[in-house]
């Protein structure tokens, strides 16, 4: 895709990293993943496509990817941004195998992850601008680079500040880890046009700095409150944009199990099925949360009163 074709949003997005809807032979659930993608769009959520966490990217074969990503783009594609996440990788080879696969189907943006430090291996500054400047140097097409301590570390800020003034396919980055003066310094130091993300939890922090949005896993369950936060701050109404802020926060605090082992696709599939929503099992060996986990959030969500969720059938329920 032409840089100059490429047409980013003038005001901040929501980004939903999406789940992947499984059906019980835990075989991708078409006809489940493209209702999910409606309601995100309707609300106007941008997509982030194989997420590494709550889209199971990781357990994803590449013929499951390659069917992810063209479904995604036959439903979003001119409707909200849809890019595509594909998971870590230990190698640029192996990171630059998948990110064909989303590139071929035409999605908007493929993210690149830093390299993972593997097996107590500790990744030096000089060998991951290596490996980035590898893969964007056989990547024609527009980027985002993931800032993410999920990997192990996290990229020096004056790294990813000379990556993105020197290569123009790069137009976002992805921070989920770095503190608020690593945002600022970048914000500060990188091409205006480059777009600035971080989470749900920095979002009311970041966008008065200069943040263009976030990625979250929340527009999963409720789309339409998520992007009210961003509505709300666009139109200056500051009183009912924390209002929702805190309502979101209310809901993921809702969700919570005490004694849940961290596990974003098994937390999603978990939620999703108290909501009645497609989700489908998690991919092995994650599995979805028993009978007596559903029927509590089911409950919490009912006395936290999210207003779009309260009249799914599952909500319904006495």
């Amino acid at each position: 895709m032409p840089l100059a074709n490429m047409v980013m949003p003038e005001k901040p997005v929501m980004f939903c990293m999406s789940a992947t809807p499984l059906d019980d032979q835990e075989r991708l659930d078409e006809a489940g993943f493209r209702s999910h993608l409606r309601r995100l769009a309707e609300a106007g959520i941008g997509v982030y496509l194989g997420s590494a966490g709550t889209g199971e990217g990781s357990a994803l074969e590449p013929d499951e990817l390659q069917a992810l990503y063209r479904i995604g783009v036959s439903e979003l594609k001119g409707k909200v941004p849809v890019y595509a996440n594909p998971r870590e990788a230990h190698t640029a080879k192996q990171m630059h195998t998948i990110a064909k696969i989303a590139m071929e189907a035409g999605v908007d943006v493929v993210q690149l992850y830093q390299s993972q430090a593997l097996h107590g291996n500790q990744v030096d500054p000089r060998e991951l601008e290596g490996y980035y400047r590898y893969l964007l140097s056989r990547i024609d097409y527009p980027v985002a680079l993931s800032i993410h301590s999920a990997s192990g570390y996290l990229a020096p800020v004056e790294l990813t500040a000379k990556l993105c003034n020197e290569y123009k396919q790069i137009v976002a980055v992805n921070l989920h880890g770095p503190t608020t003066p690593y945002f600022v310094q970048l914000r500060d130091r990188v091409r205006p046009e480059v777009r600035l993300y971080g989470g749900s939890a920095t979002l009311l922090t970041w966008l008065p700095l200069g943040a263009n949005g976030c990625q979250a896993a929340e527009p999963n369950y409720a789309p339409k409150l998520c992007q009210s936060i961003v509505d709300y701050y666009m139109a200056g109404d500051m009183k009912k944009c924390g209002e929702a802020y805190a309502l979101m926060i209310r809901m993921m605090q809702a969700l919570a199990v005490p004694g849940q082992a961290p596990g974003p696709s098994r937390t999603v599939k978990t939620v999703l099925k108290a909501l009645g929503l497609p989700g489908g099992p998690a991919k092995s060996p994650f599995k979805v949360l028993d009978d007596a986990a559903v029927e509590r959030i089911r409950q919490n969500l009912k006395v936290v009163k999210v207003p779009e969720l309260m009249h799914l059938p599952a909500m319904q329920r006495p």
